[in-house]
């Protein structure tokens, strides 16, 4: 018996529907969910996450979703740009938007939204895919960009009593650290206790303030704990120093409270503080004093009524012997 192969043969429009289809954008792929929240209705909106950390290698790629629910009371649409961000030397500015620059860290390009522009209706709430990639020549280090949502003016409510439309903008920071050698630098540079002036407090609780400098070529996360000792050298309470981002070629300012009743006399705090990528600890402390003169100034002003009242007491009536 004979056996006769047959030659499948393929149209050529099935061919071009696959090469079509393999060559669809991101975009389209990663799409988008709509849900409704039962969101109390604000006059605002609510980005999430605020910050999103990803370490990845040249060449590599990673989808990270963020979502965008809207608390404003009628249907809004809302735009979607990449921005750098940088830190700055500035301590009351930890963070500095560059809308249209470009910084030395800069990835604005190689973060892609699944989508640009978008509308939601109120207490409804979006999840937004967000593809981050690595080019193949990426040098080890920290890039830093943001992904920005802003809410479209009403073009039917027209502009407000200045003559310009409102734009809210919020941002989801993104903390890419290309995985290779990097310069981890960082120093503790100040940590004192708020208000010990000249090292007196009134009382609790005790605002610490930290100074830290990053001078280094990635953002590090310091975390540590304070101690506080009293004057015969035991601990009488501790509070941690949770997490916090430090970006590169910048100063980063930090309180911490430490609440505690009862506080009276002279008090040591030691800070240490691990940057947060090896192992070392930076080891600072600070001596004060804790008097709450106000309680003790009301305390002896009624002492001193008290004293004066029983003197004009004992100088009005004389006891006489009978």
């Amino acid at each position: 018996m004979n056996l006769i192969k047959k030659r499948i043969i393929i149209p050529r429009f099935i061919y071009i529907f696959v090469l079509l289809v393999c060559l669809i954008p991101i975009k389209n792929v990663l799409a988008q969910t709509v849900t409704n929240t039962g969101t109390d209705v604000r006059g605002d909106f609510i980005l999430e996450p605020g910050k999103i950390e990803v370490f990845l290698n040249p060449g590599e790629s990673v989808v990270k979703n963020i979502s965008v629910t809207s608390r404003i009371g009628k249907n809004t649409k809302f735009k979607i740009v990449t921005e750098d961000f940088v830190g700055t030397q500035d301590i009351t500015t930890p963070v500095l938007l560059l809308e249209d620059d470009s910084s030395p860290y800069s990835f604005k390009k190689n973060i892609e939204p699944s989508t640009d522009t978008f509308s939601l209706s109120a207490s409804q709430k979006i999840q937004i895919p967000v593809k981050i990639s690595v080019p193949i020549d990426a040098a080890p280090g920290g890039y830093y960009s943001s992904v920005i949502v802003a809410s479209l003016p009403d073009e039917d409510a027209g502009a407000d009593q200045a003559g310009t439309k409102i734009v809210s903008r919020i941002g989801a920071l993104f903390f890419i650290r290309v995985n290779g050698p990097v310069d981890t630098k960082g120093s503790l540079e100040d940590f004192r206790a708020k208000g010990a002036t000249p090292g007196i407090i009134q009382g609790s609780p005790i605002t610490f303030e930290i100074l830290y400098r990053n001078s280094g070529s990635i953002h590090l996360v310091p975390y540590g704990i304070i101690k506080i000792k009293n004057l015969i050298g035991k601990e009488v309470g501790s509070v941690p120093v949770d997490a916090y981002f430090s970006l590169p070629n910048s100063l980063r300012y930090r309180q911490v409270d430490f609440a505690r009743d009862n506080l009276f006399g002279r008090y040591t705090a030691t800070l240490t503080l691990n940057k947060g990528y090896g192992n070392t600890d930076d080891v600072m402390k600070v001596a004060f004093w804790v008097i709450p003169w106000k309680l003790i100034l009301v305390s002896v002003s009624i002492l001193l009524l008290i004293v004066s009242g029983v003197y004009l007491f004992g100088r009005k009536f004389e006891l006489k012997k009978k």
